[in-house]
């Protein structure tokens, strides 16, 4: 190293050939200002160019516009937003450029670092003081009226030190001002073993590896069974699957008889590994196979032979259970460590989905990496960094350990965590293993993001439940009336800015609020009361906030989660009319008084949903399942309104006469409204709210309920509301 922190030309270039050798991949560490950092990483990018003479693939990631935008960058080296790295998944990369100077986003680490293929180099750009300095991404965390400057950084700090002990390649502005780090000798850093080779055999297929060929060979005699049910492929990145899938795909299409193939992903480019394997057959061979978004999927349902859905684990669990339903012979491949996009939710309830639904699924996996080698220095880092390996020591699972052990509840700081690695990685070890959506992003904000709370469940030391609490609220009079008109949104509160603009009452951003932001239990604990015990905790202290009004919750509504909520005396407040990105599910909103200012407001908020809630039944949520939304209207404790005179004559000349249903609506509505406040059941419930309530077309009601017809629909409505009147 020479004394401005640059390598030499021949220590560089022998670190980019020791990669391509042994087919691993590093990071590398460039600190000082912005504009040094880039021209430093310019000139890098440039010899690495040159020493591979042809043009390098790569992205620059930003978090923020900043002004290293204006870089002009090598040929094939492009800007990627980081909010857009997840739309790289299941790409190759040569080149990664992180520029931290315009904020450093770990979902975008977390994402992209697994498209680096090997001998591919990893440019994470920082400030020479990287933890003294503020991020620019913290804007996203930092909820009104606070700014970025304001967060602590304990996760930097940890970055910072994880660094240093791995021993990074890193490249100094001011060498020796943070310590004389020297870039380590690359050949004797990284362990070599043969396996690390190239292979070189000629497999079948195709394909790079014996894994990778026993994989195609399992998956081209599934198909030929002719399958009734799906398969899922799990691996980590990088092992092939993908490649797999694209390998398949050139097997099927010059078999003899022609076949439409689909191909669906979270993007286009996420599919590119499985089209590669593919782009030299002809044009009317590749013509079997489209790529098909998963909502133009759902909507359209073309008929196919087979669909491979490639990253499964980035889209919701709902869109997957749908493409399941209208695709059996179906193919998810997904990503088993780590947890981008909803990694985890996939393993919770996709698989227990399956397991309902397709008892008989199949499972392959596959393990040997094939983008780099074993011991890859920078997957071991990532992992490190991001905690994508942390392990959850599992509780106490023989009969009665709760009973001979009871749960003790405390409250966890953050500064406690970030002090205390072992505890760190239980505790997120925990979130990432029973909440369905954990990313990167999160870790930082468990340890950074501002007025937030830990509440956790210990049995016999050990963490077997969480939940994060976050303060909401408290805005003045006049911002709260600028977010209630929509001429105002602060950063953050979620709860209590939608409850004053969607739920119209411009006082629920004037409380004070706690919102959970998620509660989650053990898999292993979970329907043993657990969750409930931390809830009543979580309440209980809430009780004695002085300034505290009300607490509440915003969640993907299902009919499992529901019953936990109500039973922990909360309402319903709010649903959303449209489905929610992340969990596919539409997001209900929850909220207990705890002040007397909030009990009157929860009372005002109940009121007005159930005002508002029929027209959203007939417009927005026709969709939504009866029996999710029965649950909803028997939480909202409906008032009980006696049957008018006219009311009871015209029901019993519907249910025993022939009085035609288009003149009997209004009687039948009048009666369904009594008997949700009376708490009947959803099941015997959920055809006459589809057709009162949500106004399903009597067509569709008839298919539901496998009808013949208008006339044997009439039937079942006349003999089922006999049965509801007895």
């Amino acid at each position: 190293m020479n004394s401005s922190g640059m390598l030499n030309d021949p220590d560089f270039n022998n670190l980019l050939l020791t990669l391509e050798a042994y087919r691993h991949r590093q990071l590398i560490w460039i600190t000082g200002d912005a504009d040094w950092c880039s021209k430093q990483v310019l000139t890098l990018l440039a010899k690495q160019q040159q020493l591979l003479a042809q043009p390098l693939g790569g992205v620059w990631i930003q978090a923020v516009a900043a002004s290293s935008s204006q870089v002009e960058l090598p040929k094939g080296i492009n800007f990627l937003s980081a909010s857009k790295s997840r739309g790289l998944l299941g790409s190759e990369q040569q080149v990664l450029v992180i520029d931290a100077f315009s904020g450093f986003n770990p979902d975008a680490l977390g994402a992209l670092a697994g498209t680096l293929k090997a001998g591919g180099v990893l440019y994470l750009l920082t400030p020479e003081a990287w933890s003294a300095s503020v991020d620019p991404d913290y804007k996203r965390l930092a909820a009104w009226p606070l700014e970025a400057k304001d967060l602590t950084h304990y996760f930097v700090q940890r970055c910072e030190r994880l660094l240093i002990e791995n021993q990074v390649p890193h490249f100094s502005q001011q060498q020796g001002k943070l310590g004389n780090w020297v870039v380590p000798n690359i050949l004797t850093a990284v362990t070599i073993q043969p396996e690390n080779q190239p292979f070189l055999k000629i497999l079948p297929w195709g394909a790079v590896s014996e894994e990778q060929a026993l994989l195609v060979t399992q998956l081209v005699d599934w198909f030929a069974s002719k399958p009734v049910v799906p398969l899922v492929i799990t691996a980590n990145r990088g092992r092939g699957k993908s490649g797999a899938l694209g390998l398949l795909l050139r097997e099927l299409i010059q078999q003899p008889t022609s076949k439409k193939l689909l191909v669906t992903a979270p993007s286009s480019q996420a599919a590119t590994a499985i089209f590669a394997r593919i782009e030299d057959l002809p044009p009317e061979e590749q013509a079997q196979v489209s790529f098909i978004a998963p909502d133009a999927l759902l909507e359209e349902k073309p008929k196919a032979d087979l669909l491979l859905v490639d990253e499964a684990a980035a889209l919701p669990v709902p869109v997957l259970q749908g493409l399941l339903a209208a695709y059996p012979c179906s193919v998810f491949a997904t990503t088993q460590q780590g947890y981008e996009g909803n990694g985890r939710g996939f393993a919770l309830r996709f698989t227990q989905h399956l397991n309902q639904h397709t008892p008989n699924w199949l499972a392959l996996s596959i393990n040997q990496p094939l983008r780099w080698a074993e011991g890859d220095p920078l997957e071991a880092l990532v992992h490190r960094l991001l905690l994508l390996d942390a392990e959850v020591t599992d509780p106490d699972l023989t009969r009665g350990a709760l009973t001979k052990m009871p749960l003790s509840f405390t409250w966890l700081k953050q500064v406690d965590l970030a002090a205390n690695e072992a505890l760190l990685q239980q505790v997120f070890g925990l979130l990432v293993l029973a909440h369905y959506r954990t990313t990167p992003d999160d870790f930082r904000q468990l340890l950074d993001a501002p007025a937030i709370h830990l509440a956790c469940a210990w049995q016999n030391n050990l963490p077997v439940a969480l939940a994060l609490v976050q303060e909401e609220g408290g805005f003045d009079a006049e911002l709260a009336q600028a977010i209630f008109m929509g001429k105002r949104r602060p950063q953050g509160h979620l709860l209590a800015q939608s409850l004053a603009f969607h739920g119209g009452l411009a006082q629920a951003a004037e409380v004070n609020w706690w919102r959970i932001q998620r509660i989650l239990v053990h898999p292993a604990l979970q329907r043993q009361g657990v969750g409930k015990q931390l809830l009543d905790f979580v309440l209980e202290e809430a009780k004695q906030q002085p300034k505290l009004d009300l607490i509440g919750s915003s969640f993907g509504a299902t009919t499992e989660l529901l019953p936990f909520w109500f039973k922990g005396g909360y309402q319903p407040v709010r649903l959303g009319i449209t489905k929610d990105q992340a969990s596919g599910e539409h997001t209900l909103q929850v909220a207990q008084g705890i002040s007397i200012k909030g009990k009157a407001l929860q009372q005002q908020l109940v009121e007005r949903f159930s005002l508002t809630l029929p027209d959203a039944l007939t417009l927005w949520l026709k969709a939504l399942p009866a029996d999710l939304l029965i649950i909803v209207l028997q939480a909202l404790t409906l008032k009980k309104v006696a049957l008018s005179k006219q009311d009871q004559l015209e029901l019993n000349a519907f249910a025993e006469g022939h009085r035609p249903l288009a003149v009997s609506r209004t009687a039948l509505k009048a009666w369904l409204w009594q008997v949700l406040a009376e708490k009947v059941k959803a099941t015997q419930l959920a055809p006459w709210v589809q057709l009162l309530l949500q106004e399903v077309p009597e067509l569709k009601l008839q298919q539901q309920l496998a009808l013949k017809g208008k006339k044997e629909l009439d039937r079942w409505l006349r003999r089922s509301l006999n049965q509801l009147l007895e």
